[in-house]
């Protein structure tokens, strides 16, 4: 796996001159990582961004650590032959016309299969996006260039998706929206070689990935998935498509796999260390907690501060909903708070807030934070705030206990909307997820701590 994530050398077969094509995007994208050893093949063209083009395979320099192809479906088996002739092991086929269009594409689909048994070869796709490596700034896809390029942030998150185009959009709203930064974003198609455990596999031993997350319509092999996850000791966030008898059908006809019996495959992820998700975005939101957490512990019981006292009533619902309680205050933790409280409060879990903040400003805050987070029966924090203009340039001040604090931290954020973004982006690189549902901050916390 490691010569499709870091490859030396790449020839791009189906190369485009036209900056409207597909094949020009791939050449440019990559452009950016290889200056050099770059060889975009197309036989009417000359030069292609800049880099000298080539005839075919067979006129490469050298044999290529990778070739991503990006022709129409029915010239890639020769096209696999050469590749094979020329030495190159590795294929990664982002074109789109095989198993998921019926029997002619499947029979296409085998077509490649046997040329690349025939060589040893591995590959990826088809009918993917193809592979971004945030680490190292790699982008092997048809992604427009102008819509990734200065927004590409290195991070601890690797994604596996069975998918082409909406993996394509999915991980440009991460990289624009800064949800978390990229370790590995592989998207994989037909999976008619590669697919999700091999590179769940390579995951387990790869340092840059710390938390997976996964879109799957269907396991390739089940035997090998269990022993892959029974292998892996990090985080897991799973979407899987197909679950109901329609989506079924759907996935089917997307990417030429069957997603099986859904009772059977929900019993079957049960018994793994996965954590589930419904929608893409639950997906990021729990995917960018786990990455937000790493070496954090968390557990049952939960303290909540909040601006109101009904907001903090719907946070512990909520927390009760996924399986947390209450966290029973210490003596200690109790005098703490009354002490700035009015005297007429006697604060408890979840603490309201509000009187003291009247009494000594937003930094009632930082006080009330410190000492829940210093309380042994706290195992994780729920916070809940207001934010406005006029609050956001002190909202890192008194949030500050909570940088480097041992414990899980979560942020439900409600007031102006157009203050969220630069909210998040200044908060959570304290490690504090900032959530704008309250169910989907609760959710998060009861992930599991250990791993």
């Amino acid at each position: 796996m490691d010569r499709f994530m870091n490859p030396k050398s790449i020839a791009v077969i189906g190369a485009s001159e036209d900056p409207q094509k597909g094949g020009y995007a791939i050449v440019s994208n990559l452009k950016e990582k290889f200056p050099e050893r770059l060889y975009p093949i197309n036989p009417n063209a000359s030069e292609i961004c800049g880099l000298p083009a080539f005839r075919s395979v067979g006129d490469l320099p050298e044999p290529a650590d990778l070739a991503v192809i990006f022709i129409p479906a029915g010239g890639v088996p020769e096209v696999m032959e050469a590749c094979g002739k020329k030495g190159i092991s590795r294929i990664m086929i982002q074109s789109a016309g095989f198993a998921e269009t019926g029997p002619r594409g499947l029979a296409l689909q085998e077509a490649c299969v046997q040329v690349a048994r025939q060589y040893g070869m591995r590959v990826w796709g088809p009918n993917c996006m193809g592979m971004v490596n945030g680490r190292t700034g790699m982008v092997a896809s048809f992604m427009r260039p102008d819509i990734w390029r200065g927004h590409l942030k290195p991070g601890t998150v690797s994604l596996i998706v069975q998918s082409g185009m909406l993996s394509a959009g999915f991980v440009i709203q991460i990289l624009k929206e800064g949800f978390f930064g990229l370790s590995k974003a592989c998207s994989i198609g037909n999976r008619c070689d590669v697919h999700e455990s091999d590179l769940l596999e390579y995951f387990a031993e790869d340092p840059e990935t710390e938390v997976i997350a996964l879109y799957l319509e269907s396991i390739a092999d089940v035997s090998r998935f269990r022993r892959a996850m029974a292998r892996l000791s990090k985080p897991v966030v799973l979407l899987k498509g197909g679950t109901s008898t329609e989506g079924a059908k759907a996935a089917q006809s997307h990417t030429g796999t069957l997603a099986g019996n859904a009772q059977l495959t929900e019993g079957f992820l049960r018994q793994m260390k996965i954590h589930r998700a419904n929608d893409f975005f639950e997906m990021v939101d729990l995917t960018r907690s786990l990455a937000l957490w790493q070496g954090k512990k968390g557990g049952r019981g939960v303290g909540i501060v909040s601006f109101s006292g009904a907001s903090g009533i719907v946070a512990a619902d909520h927390l009760e909903r996924h399986g947390l309680t209450l966290a029973p205050l210490s003596g200690e933790t109790l005098r703490t708070l009354e002490a700035i409280f009015p005297l007429w409060m006697n604060p408890q879990n979840p603490v309201d807030l509000w009187p003291a903040i009247e009494q000594r400003g937003l930094h009632a805050y930082a006080a009330a934070i410190q000492a829940l987070l210093s309380d042994p029966q706290v195992d994780a924090l729920y916070l809940h705030l207001y934010m406005d203009e006029k609050i956001l340039p002190q909202a890192v001040d008194f949030l500050a206990p909570l940088k480097g604090t041992a414990k899980r931290a979560a942020i439900w954020l409600m007031g102006d909307p157009q203050c969220f973004r630069e909210f998040r982006y200044r908060v959570e690189p304290l490690g504090v997820p900032v959530f704008t549902e309250v169910g989907r901050g609760a959710q998060a916390l009861s992930l599991g701590s250990t791993f």
